[in-house]
């Protein structure tokens, strides 16, 4: 089973700045465009400075510049082997309030094969050379990964309940209105018990499959040289937020596929070569299509043309029991049968998003679609938890951005050096 343990966060000095981390803090940086990066580096203490590098030697001069933020006390660490609360407050899709908490820790770096800390999305090669670039340079994780538990004794939520009234260390509140707070557990009881009951455990990576893969190669290069003992040195771990996927607060967001520069004339003949495996019902407007995709409890999937008009609620025809989990997913249903099928879309275009975007929400959509830049648009319902834990126990993986957990674990709230000075 998996192996948690406590310790030491490094964070901004709360008695230099005071506990509001906003002007710190930013994003995982896979999820900034460049406008959002400008804005956060305006300020020179944030923590994309170090996680996206600003200059033409960008991991070097990251480094360079952790290490001062160290030796200015910009950055101090905590004494004493810690677990952490994380507590995120925000509006569900429904607009009634929520609440998500986890416990931060370090995990030990397992290979897949073992089947303890288990994927569920594919990965792009190219994400992982630079994220290896960035942990080699700074020698740690300047980011959290989140990984999802089951854990039916429900013991570590017991104590999240019995801690979250403390005093939070760390607190801010994001663009999006989300309230985020870090709460420390010190007692030797308490981080005894934590790392119990995740000894019994798997885990599931929910967001951070790159960063994971980059830490499983970086410890691997590291080892042949040092020729360490498996779980002997700092590099063997890596920083997460684990939640429980029977967390009230956990939330999936659909992500839609809009594509572009298809050809006009197979996006015309779509309808047409859907009606043989699939039934059709055509709708009144982008919302109400979104509506009906989020209401079927079948694989359906909403197809907006607007040049034609075209807004179809599909579903697939005598859907009996699929070959394997994946394909019971209505984004499997798109890529596969859809994009790849019908409009000549390759893995590799799917994957490298050559003439296709990954959008989160339907508002966002809509204004995406406002814009005139893409041709259509394919509303998916997301999967459930249980959906992906099925998929990834199995051996399968999601398509690319299949899943959208919300709220996003931030960075710059605690960090995970291996060296100790």
């Amino acid at each position: 089973m998996a192996k948690v343990v406590p310790f030491e966060g490094l964070h901004y000095n709360t008695e230099r700045f005071g506990r509001d981390l906003t002007r710190f803090v930013a994003p995982p940086y896979d999820v900034i465009d460049p406008p959002m990066e400008k804005k956060l580096k305006a300020d020179m203490l944030n923590i994309t400075h170090i996680t996206l590098g600003n200059e033409s030697d960008a991991y070097t001069v990251a480094s360079r510049r952790l290490q001062r933020w160290l030796d200015d006390c910009v950055l101090v660490r905590d004494q004493g082997q810690s677990y952490y609360i994380y507590e995120q407050t925000f509006s569900g899709p429904d607009g009634n309030p929520r609440v998500r908490s986890g416990v931060i820790g370090l995990v030990k770096l397992e290979d897949f094969s073992k089947g303890i800390v288990l994927p569920h999305e594919k990965t792009i090669p190219r994400h992982m050379a630079d994220r290896l670039e960035l942990i080699g340079a700074v020698e740690g994780n300047v980011e959290q990964i989140f990984l999802l538990y089951d854990d039916p004794s429900e013991q570590i939520e017991s104590i999240i309940l019995e801690t979250r009234k403390r005093e939070e260390i760390l607190r801010f509140v994001d663009p999006e209105g989300v309230h985020h707070r870090i709460l420390r557990i010190s007692d030797p009881e308490t981080v005894e018990r934590i790392s119990g009951v995740f000894g019994q455990v798997k885990l599931l990576i929910a967001d951070g499959h790159h960063r994971y893969e980059t830490s499983l190669e970086f410890r691997d290069r590291m080892r042949a040289k040092d020729g360490s003992e498996e779980g002997s040195m700092p590099y063997d771990y890596i920083l997460a937020t684990l939640i429980t996927f029977r967390n009230p607060g956990l939330v999936v967001y659909p992500t839609h596929r809009l594509v572009q520069r298809v050809d006009e004339g197979k996006l015309e003949k779509l309808p047409k070569a859907l009606e043989h495996d699939f039934d059709l019902k055509q709708l009144k407007g982008p919302e109400e299509l979104a509506k009906a995709v989020d209401a079927s409890d079948k694989k359906a999937f909403g197809m907006w043309i607007p040049s034609s008009g075209t807004l179809i609620l599909a579903t697939p025809k005598g859907q009996g029991p699929p070959r394997n989990p994946v394909e019971d997913l209505p984004v499997w249903i798109v890529q596969e049968r859809v994009l790849k099928k019908l409009l000549g879309y390759t893995a590799e275009m799917v994957d490298t998003k050559v003439d296709i975007e990954y959008v989160k929400g339907t508002e966002t959509t809509k204004v995406a679609m406002a814009t005139g830049e893409y041709q259509a648009c394919f509303f998916v319902k997301p999967p459930t938890v249980q959906q992906v834990m099925t998929v990834a126990e199995t051996g399968q993986k999601m398509p690319h951005k299949s899943t959208y957990f919300f709220p996003k674990i931030w960075s710059g709230t605690l960090l995970y050096l291996f060296r100790t000075a």
